[in-house]
């Protein structure tokens, strides 16, 4: 990855509020639950994330309940793909969460 092209995130693909509903990123998740299965069997207790040294990965280290740590980089390119769909399951995980635990009227 010698002379990295210059990289900047573009604003008008970032999720904003309301994103999570729409009926391709519900059927994108969908379809994700159906591939990873039980989520409860893969939790972990831990991670780390941080840059190469040179800033072309990013680093991802999973710490698993057995002691054992699971390691991924996502390179630049990705990045904003990357972030994108951190971004729209976040904000899909809080909206379910909030619909399953909290109280009516939509107060936590």
């Amino acid at each position: 990855m010698k002379n990295l092209p210059r990289f900047d995130l573009d604003p008008r693909t970032i999720p904003q509020r309301g994103d999570a509903q729409s009926p391709k990123v519900r059927a994108n998740q969908k379809a994700f639950q159906e591939r990873f299965g039980d989520f409860k069997s893969c939790h972990i207790t831990g991670f780390q994330l941080g840059p190469a040294p040179k800033g072309e990965w990013v680093g991802l280290m999973f710490n698993l309940e057995d002691g054992s740590t699971v390691k991924v980089s996502v390179p630049y390119t990705l990045w904003q793909a990357f972030g994108n769909e951190y971004v729209l399951a976040m904000m899909t995980a809080g909206e379910l969460v909030q619909m399953a635990y909290g109280k009516p009227g939509g107060k936590a």
